[in-house]
């Protein structure tokens, strides 16, 4: 995680990526959670085509956002400017695979629940998006290779994705402390200012979460499964900025 910090620290784009990803997801899964409570109470079939038409729409947006910083991050590694608009850019050319991805993870996550095999999923699939956008492969042949680096190294995928995790996973609960003393508190100012301040905290703690995730699944992909002779491999992390 030390590592990856301090391609962030040359590239601050890749945290800036994260946080309009952010932005946009919440206004646009706000404007989805009106539309669907405006419908009226009794049109049941409306409610659920809608929800799962915004159930769609979130994951194809958050697909998008995370295919994004797997190409941002793949040009901090290789030591190149990361730059917002060719990240898009690039991240569009990818279009059909990135929403055929995030539909497989809709149906995937809606079973997965009810089979209980979410969690072994998500880190059998955690090499998918930088496979895809990395060697441009489908997403068939990206399910296979991701599926084959995590029986051959599950243990330490499971190990560092963990370890990426720890910045969200030390400030949920203080976040969620803060938040409920805020919302109970007799002051309507002071508690408004602690609500505002967890979720701004618990917003700084995500993006710099999906930084690091970004720069770890890219590297993490090149040691387990990219062909060397194919691509070069990064010259490591501690690649020097070029911005």
């Amino acid at each position: 995680m030390r590592q990856a910090a301090q391609v962030i620290r040359g590239h601050k784009a890749l945290l800036l990526l994260p946080g309009i990803a952010g932005v946009v997801l919440a206004g646009v899964g706000g404007l989805l959670v009106m539309a669907v409570v405006g419908l009226w109470p009794g049109a049941i079939v409306g409610n659920l085509a809608l929800g799962m038409t915004a159930i769609l729409v979130m994951s194809t947006l958050a697909t998008f956002f995370n295919a994004v910083l797997i190409v941002a991050a793949y040009d901090a590694l290789q030591g190149r400017k990361v730059g917002v608009r060719s990240s898009y850019r690039r991240a569009v050319r990818r279009l059909p695979a990135i929403v055929m991805w995030a539909l497989v993870g809709v149906v995937v996550v809606f079973f997965g629940t009810l089979l209980l095999i979410g969690i072994p999923w998500a880190m059998a699939s955690y090499l998918v998006l930088p496979a895809m956008m990395i060697d441009g492969i489908g997403v068939r042949e990206a399910m296979q290779t991701s599926r084959q680096a995590f029986k051959a190294h599950g243990g330490e995928t499971t190990r560092n994705s963990t370890w990426i995790a720890l910045p969200v996973v030390l400030s949920l609960p203080p976040s969620v402390v803060i938040f409920f003393l805020g919302l109970t508190a007799a002051d309507q100012v002071s508690g408004a200012l602690a609500m505002a301040g967890a979720a701004l905290w618990l917003a700084v703690a995500v993006t710099a979460t999906a930084s690091l995730s970004g720069v770890f699944r890219v590297r993490h992909y090149w040691e387990l499964a990219c062909q060397p002779a194919r691509v070069p491999r990064p010259s490591g992390l501690n690649v020097s900025s070029v911005e």
